[in-house]
Formats: structure tokens, sequence, C-alpha cells
């Protein structure tokens, strides 16, 4: 959980009411794909970030943006975010928040890392296996890499599963040495 008291009382709140109103699980997958947004799209973080756009104008491309595809808590709750001016401090927030649900029911986060973007049918695939392999809900975070070349590392629970081919060449090149 953050250490810092504001992004974990912004976090606390919406937990608490997303909860109360049993619509935590949407709110959770709302809010994973608003912070996929943020982390994959630069000139959304800047437009939010911008003090010369006014709350009132960063309310209305939110709405725009995410306004018929997300609950009205969850909307209501960015409004309130952009309105104190803690737009900057979204992602944070958001990484408290999937702290806490996770931390409130039997699920794990694993960190997916691709040369690419994931597909999202392909990321909905590894979920599911995962999650029979765990016996949890998983929740993937996944990250672009390009230095592992080809294939995925996954790491969950303390455990990291190298299938990249970075990894494969450095296993080839160990054998090769060995064997020379």
């Amino acid at each position: 959980m953050a250490s810092d008291p504001l992004v974990k009382s912004y976090a606390e709140a919406l937990f608490q009411v997303a909860r109360a109103e049993e619509m935590l699980d949407r709110v959770e997958e709302e809010l994973t794909r608003l912070k996929r947004s943020l982390d994959s799209n630069s000139e959304l973080r800047e437009f939010l970030s911008n003090p010369q756009i006014s709350s009132d104008g960063k309310k209305s491309a939110i709405f725009e943006i995410f306004g018929g595809k997300i609950s009205p808590i969850t909307l209501h709750w960015i409004n309130m975010v952009v309105d104190q001016g803690r737009q900057r401090r979204f992602q944070a927030i958001i990484e408290a928040f999937l702290t806490l649900t996770e931390d409130a029911r039997d699920k794990v986060t694993a960190e997916v890392i691709t040369s690419i973007p994931l597909p999202e049918d392909l990321a909905n695939r590894l979920e599911q296996e995962l999650s029979k392999i765990t016996k949890k809900r998983v929740f993937l975070k996944p990250m672009v890499d390009d230095s592992i070349l080809g294939g995925v590392i996954v790491k969950i629970e303390n455990k990291v599963i190298d299938g990249s081919v970075k990894h494969q060449l450095e296993e080839i090149k160990n054998e090769m040495i060995k064997t020379a």
C-alpha cells in the first residue's frame, strides 16, 4: 500500500464506497482500464496534469472518453480527484486501491512482461490459466520490455517464470560454456 497518506485516503474512500455498493469488481475493472490508459497514453497524462486546462474541461474530456463505459461511482470519484487537483496521483491512488482489493479477497497480481503489448484475448487466457494454477483470482499487470526479445516473463507470488527469448539464449550460452 502506498505510504503517502493522501494516496491511501483516496484509495480507501473509493474502496469503502465500492464495497458498500457491492460494486468492487466493477470499479476494480474500470480503474484497471483507466490505469492502462494512463500508463500507455502520455498525452492523456499530460492533458490531465496541465494546469492551464480547467477541471471542468478535464472532467468533460474524461466523460467523453469513459462516460458511458464506467459506473457512476467511478466517474464521480474521478471527477472528485480532478476537482481537488489530485489527478497527477491517479496512478498511485489506483495502485493503492488495487492493493486494497487484492488484500480483501483471495486475489493475486501477476506481473507479465512481454516484448510487445499483450493482446487482450491473450491476456484473458493467461489470467484464466494462472488462476487455475494458483487457485486464486489473478489480476494481470502487463508491462512491455523489448530487451527480452520475445516470449514472456511472469512474476507471481514471489515466483518468476521466465519464458523470454533472452533467457533461453542465456541458457544456451551457459550450456555452451560448460561443454567448451
